[in-house]
């Protein structure tokens, strides 16, 4: 009894240090996952983060800059500063170009995605003998064309030559719109005496195909303006689309946009944009119109005609005449001789100030004014809108227009 006894008491003894030892091993391996806890949570987060590093896409990119000085060395002034200057937001940074015989070149890199303004400045030793402005589109993994134009500033040289820009060279254009084009006698008609009167020797020819109430979307599926397009040996084609669109349904003004300046460029031509404006009984249309056609025209690397801008320059209510028909959204004459004006400026760069050609309707004195407001709507927009956009998102669609202030034949379109 007394060793069964001893058994028990030996065999109680081994089981509660057994246990015992059991606990404390518990004990050590929670204190031992606590003390790895922190690196086993790392290490998921690590892995998502090398996953996100790795399927992150690039959003950085480059503008290469190339500038021909020919024109400058065929003036005999000598180069001996190119300096670039890109603007974005707050974000600024400078470059001198390394010069090699005529060419000055060189690239920017590392930029965020967006579109830049560009300055550029020409010396001849401390002297400044050029300046130009213009915009360069970063998209990552594409190379964007930058257009400039350098005018000479030494000496009183009011010579402006094309040093990239090949709007300038335009001699067979044609517009592609609706009503806003062919009302007045034709935003092409007045345009053709204008840049007659500038430089007949250059033998331009301006045409048009329209049709009433049409948008690109329209023009886009309509085989006349296709051939058209296709057929005509244009250096230039300027697309308008239908007043409100570029407000109410930007996404479809986009997409038309885009479909035509692939067959216009198929076609060996470049593609503009001709900016219509707010209707006069709706002011608020302007900014949203702007910057959608300065949006598609940063997109697509195409020029933008402001004659919206100018119709908002104008100040309306300050004139004694009026730029609208008596429906407030088409053109009055002087309207159209203002868009007129506007292209004259903004594709060829010819400063229509003093312009011989002006309709019959429009006097001098109102003629000049007119002139006036496009030239300098269109220099100071040259400064601006590359500023303004960011890409690739699109501008937030606005609500549309109550119906009750829409032209019943702007809603059949």
């Amino acid at each position: 009894m007394k060793y069964l006894d001893n058994f028990k008491h030996r065999s109680m003894m081994e089981h509660g240090l057994r246990n015992g030892q059991r606990a404390e091993g518990a004990i050590n391996r929670k204190e031992s996952l606590m003390k790895r806890l922190p690196l086993l949570l790392l290490i998921p987060l690590l892995l998502l983060f090398a996953c996100e590093r790795s399927t992150k896409p690039e959003v950085y990119g480059e503008i290469p800059l190339r500038i021909n000085l020919e024109p400058a060395l065929a003036q005999g002034l000598n180069v001996t500063l190119v300096r670039v200057t890109i603007t974005k937001g707050g974000f600024s940074r400078q470059m001198d170009l390394p010069i090699v015989g005529s060419m000055a070149a060189g690239t920017f890199t590392d930029l965020e995605m967006g579109t830049y303004a560009i300055d550029v400045n020409v010396y001849s030793g401390d002297v400044l003998i050029a300046t130009g402005s213009g915009t360069g589109i970063v998209k990552p993994g594409e190379t964007t064309t930058v257009h400039i134009t350098l005018h000479f500033v030494s000496g009183g040289l009011e010579v402006t030559i094309s040093w990239g820009l090949p709007y300038e060279e335009s001699r067979r254009v044609l517009l592609v719109g609706n009503s806003h084009t062919y009302c007045n006698g034709g935003v092409d008609a007045h345009l053709q005496a204008l840049v007659n009167a500038a430089h007949p020797e250059w033998r331009v020819v301006v045409e048009a195909q329209t049709a009433g109430g049409y948008t690109l979307e329209n023009h886009y599926n309509d085989p006349n303006t296709l051939t058209a397009i296709a057929t005509g040996e244009w250096d230039l084609v300027i697309l308008q689309e239908q007043s409100s669109r570029p407000q109410t349904d930007s996404d479809l003004f986009y997409q038309y946009a885009a479909r035509l300046n692939t067959a216009i460029n198929q076609a060996g031509a470049l593609t503009g944009f001709y900016m219509t404006w707010a209707w006069r009984n709706n002011p608020e249309m302007h900014e949203p119109i702007r910057d959608a056609y300065y949006y598609i025209g940063a997109y697509l690397d195409a020029l933008v005609l402001p004659a919206g801008v100018a119709f908002h320059n104008a100040h309306q209510d300050t004139l004694s005449f009026s730029l609208y028909a008596d429906d407030n959204y088409h053109p009055s004459i002087y309207g159209t001789y203002l868009v007129a004006c506007t292209m004259l400026a903004g594709i060829w760069n010819i400063n229509p100030i003093g312009n011989s050609y002006h309709p019959p309707e429009i006097s001098p004195a109102q003629a000049l004014l007119l002139q006036t407001i496009a030239w300098d709507t269109v220099q100071r927009e040259h400064h601006k809108t590359a500023q303004r956009h960011l890409l690739p998102s699109l501008p937030q669609p606005l609500e549309v227009l109550p119906f009750q202030i829409m032209p019943q034949d702007e809603v059949a379109a």
